[in-house]
């Protein structure tokens, strides 16, 4: 329960965001900006650097992009149990800081993957509390809560847009070091923004923290504990399947646990997570090919040059964020009429199916693209950026609804927890990601135009097809929702 001396706070934020939106907002935007810098420039690092071939460029890829999004759990539960909120996300802060500098210095491929895992590492520590304190901020049934972390999100945005085109600019007129080490830089200025919020705003934790040197200690051990597993992750793909084989049980477990022991309504709440989880893996598992197969799809078919600049592959993840931006602001602008708490939930899913339906428009487009034009030219970037305006709309339509509604449908006890399971999913996703990218992967040698353009095309439709069956297990899973949401009424009814 919130405290009586934060609830004038609170009732002030019925009717206008709160103030420390804009701190949430300006931490989480150069946190992502350090992320995306890594995030954009990791597959084609690892191809041009290092030349090493599709496929382990897909497999390192995948895995240090689902990490990121499975240590939230983590981090999560440090947060709720040992740290609390603030402490972790600076404690995450600092982390990062510490692995984007030695990315920057890395030489070898073991001195690169451990880097790579303290970034999953501090990621973990940071990006679900963000969001967790962002939820504490907004009183229970706000019209605001959602319409505020699209704004929260539009700032992640902004930091992705930087973080795709400043370090690509870098890279080409300095060095990859260079374009690395500015990740660094923005974690600098998250940490002071956080810092300036915690003493000018009073940002609360969700519970009052007490020093205990047992939980200080306890809380370090997981952290060194995460490090090394990311690490042998890492650097030994074959245990990965297994790694995230027993993740994925282990967030069900915990989910059907707290089914079990939670009163029928909250049971009914953290089923509707659970179906809402597994809609998002389904969605990040093909938003990630962003940053692998669609990457090097572009590096090797689409034209180098736009408008006449050079228009380098992360540069389409920057239109994808600005695009969000454009949307975003259409969208917050909509966010005018209070539902109740069962309405919310339904219009939670259903944006979620309508993001995937986006998303297989998306691939569609993509696929035939590569049709067009003669089959020895490269393909202009006009042909590609509409699919990664969609996939904009579709993020926005998934992402921060899909934070808000965690906010409101986990226990307060548990909300960090069950924010990092929502994580999870995008972990879930990105290690799918993987997989799906192989079906994409081009042999070791030397290719035509022509050649290549067949053969994503023939690749893209098979990823379409996929796509589409999922969406229609997704329709299935989004009317069970509406089932439990409108459970209670039916209920209600017969005990009068």
């Amino acid at each position: 329960m919130l405290k009586e001396s934060e609830s004038n706070n609170m009732q002030s934020t019925t009717h206008s965001h709160p103030p420390t939106l804009k701190i949430f907002f300006g931490t989480e935007m150069w946190e992502r900006y350090g992320f995306y810098v890594v995030q954009t420039l990791l597959a084609l690092y690892l191809a041009l650097h290092f030349n090493w071939d599709d496929k382990r460029v897909y497999a390192l890829v995948s895995s240090f992009t689902a990490i990121t999004y499975l240590s939230p759990v983590v981090g999560g539960y440090i947060a709720d149990h040992l740290l609390g909120q603030k402490r972790s996300i600076i404690a995450g802060a600092v982390i990062l800081f510490i692995s984007y500098i030695a990315i920057a210095c890395s030489t070898t491929d073991t001195f690169l993957t451990a880097s790579l895992a303290g970034v999953a590492l501090g990621t973990g520590l940071l990006k679900p509390n963000i969001s967790s304190l962002l939820g504490n901020e907004y009183p229970i049934g706000s019209s605001k809560r959602e319409s505020g972390f699209t704004i929260f999100y539009m700032g992640i945005t902004t930091g992705i847009i930087l973080g795709t085109t400043i370090p690509s600019y870098l890279q080409e007129y300095f060095s990859w070091s260079v374009a690395f080490a500015s990740a660094s830089f923005g974690l600098v200025i998250a940490i002071i923004i956080f810092s300036f919020g915690i003493y000018h705003f009073s940002i609360k934790d969700y519970h009052p923290y007490k020093f205990q040197l047992k939980k200080i200690i306890y809380a370090s051990l997981l952290m060194i504990l995460l490090w090394i597993t990311t690490y042998y992750i890492l650097n030994f793909p074959k245990i990965s399947d297994t790694a995230f084989i027993t993740v994925v049980i282990l967030s069900l477990a915990y989910l059907l646990y707290c089914v079990r022991f939670e009163h029928k309504i909250q049971a009914k709440k953290t089923m509707v997570i659970l179906i809402l989880c597994i809609i998002s893996v389904t969605f990040w598992a093909f938003y990630f090919q962003m940053f692998l197969s669609l990457t090097l799809f572009i590096a090797r078919v689409v034209e180098p040059n736009f408008l006449g600049i050079k228009f380098a592959p992360p540069y389409y993840v920057g239109i994808q964020s600005i695009g969000m931006i454009f949307f975003g602001l259409l969208i917050t602008t909509r966010h005018k009429k209070k539902v109740n708490k069962n309405q919310y939930e339904i219009m939670t899913g259903n944006k979620f199916i309508f993001a995937m339906i986006l998303m297989s428009i998306s691939y569609a487009l993509i696929t035939i693209s590569c049709y067009l034009g003669p089959s020895y030219s490269l393909l202009s970037p006009l042909y590609i950026i509409p699919s990664y305006l969609i996939i904009s709309l579709a993020e926005l339509l998934l992402s921060p609804v899909g934070l808000s509604a965690i906010t409101t449908l986990a226990s307060p006890k548990k909300v960090s927890t069950m924010m990092g399971i929502f994580l999870v999913s995008l972990g879930i996703g990105g290690f799918l990601s993987g997989k799906l990218a192989k079906l994409t992967a081009m042999p070791i040698g030397k290719f035509s135009t022509s050649h290549l353009k067949m053969h994503y095309a023939s690749s893209f439709l098979n990823l379409f097809y996929i796509l589409l069956c999922t969406t229609i297990i997704c329709i299935v899973l989004n009317l069970i929702i509406k089932w439990l949401m409108s459970k209670p009424k039916t209920i209600i009814k017969k005990s009068y």
